[in-house]
C-alpha cells in the first residue's frame, strides 16, 4: 500500500497544546505539513508559543486557534478560522479529550456530561464539518484518537470508555461511507498514556500488566497509522492481545468483571 505523503499537506490538530496532540503536531511539522493547532482559550499563550516554535523550527506555517470544543460555536469557529488561514484542510486530527476516573455514581454528573460533549459530540461535529471539503476534493484523512478502552466496558472509567466505543464505531462506519471519495477515516488506539489528563490516575493493578505509554511513542504510532490509512491501530502486540483479541474470545460479563478487578484502586478502598 502506498504511503500517504505528509509534505505540503494542511492539517488541523485539536488538543495540540500538550500530550499526544502536541507530539503529533511536531511530527507533522517535521514532515512538512502546515498546521492549525487548536486548544482551549485558557491555553492560548502556550499554543501561540508552540506554533511559533514549529514555524521557526521546521519552516512550515503553524497557526494557533484557541476555541472551546465543548461549545458548538467553538467547533464552527475552528472550521471557519482554519479555512481562512489555509486554502483547504487535508488532514483532521481529533485528539482533544477529557478523562475521569472513579465510580460512575460518585463522579459529578456535570463532569461526565462535559466529557461526553468533548470526547464524542465535538469529535462527531468536527468530522461532519470538515468532511464535505475533503469529499469535494476527493482527498483527505481523518485521524481520531480512540483508545484501547473502546473495545470493552471498563469499570471506574465507564463514561470515558463509552465515549471511546462511540468514537470507534463512528469512525469505522463513516470510513466505509467515504472511502469511494478517496477519503480515509482512521483511529489510533493507545493504552493509558502518561498525559496531563492522566496525572491523577492511581497506580492500578492493570499497569503491572500493561505499563503506561509515553506520548511521543503514541504520536509516532499515530503518524504511522495515518500514513498507512489503517482503520484502527493498537500499538504493541501485547495491547492488541489484551484489548482486541481476549475480549472477543470471552463472555462480555467476564470481560467486565476482569476490567473491574484490574482498574480498581484497591489501596484506596482498603484505606477507606
Amino acid at each position: 500500500m502506498r504511503r500517504y505523503e505528509i509534505r505540503g499537506r494542511k492539517a488541523v490538530v485539536t488538543g495540540a497544546s500538550s500530550g499526544m496532540g502536541k507530539e503529533l503536531s511536531r511530527l507533522l511539522a517535521k514532515e512538512g505539513a502546515d498546521l492549525v493547532l487548536a486548544a482551549l482559550p485558557r491555553e492560548k499563550e502556550i499554543l501561540e508559543s508552540y506554533a511559533r516554535e514549529l514555524s521557526e523550527g521546521y519552516g512550515v506555517k503553524a497557526y494557533a486557534v484557541a476555541v472551546d470544543l465543548a461549545e458548538g460555536e467553538g467547533r464552527r469557529e475552528l472550521l471557519d478560522r482554519a479555512m481562512a488561514l489555509m486554502p483547504h484542510v487535508d488532514i483532521l486530527v481529533n485528539c482533544a479529550g477529557l478523562y475521569a476516573y472513579g465510580d460512575f455514581h460518585e463522579l459529578p454528573l456535570q463532569q461526565q456530561e462535559l466529557l461526553v460533549e468533548v470526547n464524542s459530540t465535538a469529535l462527531m461535529s468536527l468530522m461532519h464539518l470538515f468532511l464535505p471539503g475533503m469529499i469535494a476534493r476527493r482527498d483527505g484523512r481523518i485521524l481520531n484518537f480512540s483508545s484501547t478502552a473502546a473495545f470493552q466496558p471498563t469499570a471506574n472509567e465507564a463514561v470515558y470508555a463509552a465515549t471511546k466505543a462511540f468514537v470507534q464505531s463512528l469512525s469505522e462506519a463513516v470510513r466505509q461511507e467515504v472511502r469511494k471519495y478517496g477519503v480515509k477515516v482512521c483511529t489510533i488506539n493507545p493504552p493509558t498514556t502518561r498525559t496531563p489528563m492522566m496525572r491523577d490516575i492511581p497506580d492500578l493493578p492493570f499497569f503491572k500488566l500493561v505499563p503506561l505509554a509515553e506520548p511521543a511513542d503514541m504520536a509516532a504510532a499515530a503518524l504511522a497509522a495515518l500514513k498507512r490509512g489503517r482503520a484502527f491501530h493498537i500499538p504493541d502486540a501485547r495491547n492488541y492481545f489484551v484489548h482486541a483479541l481476549l475480549p472477543r474470545l470471552s463472555a462480555r460479563e467476564t470481560v467486565a468483571v476482569v476490567s473491574y478487578v484490574l482498574m480498581r484502586d484497591w489501596k484506596k478502598r482498603r484505606r477507606g
